[in-house]
């Protein structure tokens, strides 16, 4: 099966804070992702602040409500939330019974799919594929070998599971730890020219289209 991980945090300890924008980003991004949705995908949402009651438990998807799980991971100790989103995976998978050759796509909530172009590609070649990354840096818009995009990206669920999400918080970049991680893999990676995504960083509201 092929699962899409929304991570989201509505209560956001890094970068700007506003949390009205925020929940305007998270509505109006997930609405979007989930129109270019196929229904073969099924999405999770994880929110790291506590069991509760949000804007978040609305979505429908297929006819079908999307499952949103909460953990506390946001009370964790680290120096990036990348460790922080990572953690949240690492539940979804254990909460969500996700299988270990099953594949897992990572959206970052705030970031909206502008097309179904990244999902057709995974679901055409999850079987024989491992990782689909976009090596490439964000900030500069060039493509590096040993940098990542982690807005989005999909790996086997047994490989993501295996990460040591804690390295992220031993380099200067966690889209360098992760990139170099991938890299080491012994499966087949598919290295991504477009995903079609737009982002909107947190700590400047910059918006590129990767």
């Amino acid at each position: 099966m092929i699962y899409l991980i929304i991570t989201t945090s509505i209560i956001n300890r890094f970068g700007l804070t506003d949390s009205k924008k925020r929940q305007e980003q998270y509505l109006s991004a997930i609405r979007e992702t989930l129109r270019h949705l196929p229904e073969i995908i099924t999405p999770i949402i994880v929110e790291n602040n506590g069991k509760r009651d949000t804007y978040l438990d609305h979505f429908v998807h297929g006819n079908k409500p999307v499952r949103v799980i909460y953990t506390t991971n946001n009370n964790t100790v680290c120096n990036n939330k990348s460790t922080i989103e990572m953690m949240d995976i690492k539940e979804v998978i254990h909460e969500g019974n996700i299988q270990g050759n099953d594949t897992i796509i990572k959206l970052t909530g705030r970031y909206r799919m502008t097309s179904p172009d990244f999902f057709m590609e995974v679901i055409q070649h999850e079987k024989q594929v491992d990782a689909f990354v976009k090596f490439f840096n964000v900030c500069t818009q060039e493509f590096e070998e040993k940098n990542c995009v982690l807005g989005c990206f999909a790996i086997r669920t047994y490989q993501l599971a295996l990460y040591p999400h804690w390295l992220m918080d031993s380099y200067l970049s966690a889209e360098v730890a992760f990139a170099t991680y991938v890299r080491r893999l012994l499966g087949t990676i598919r290295e991504i020219k477009n995903i079609g995504m737009e982002c909107v960083f947190a700590d400047n509201d910059y918006s590129p289209h990767v």
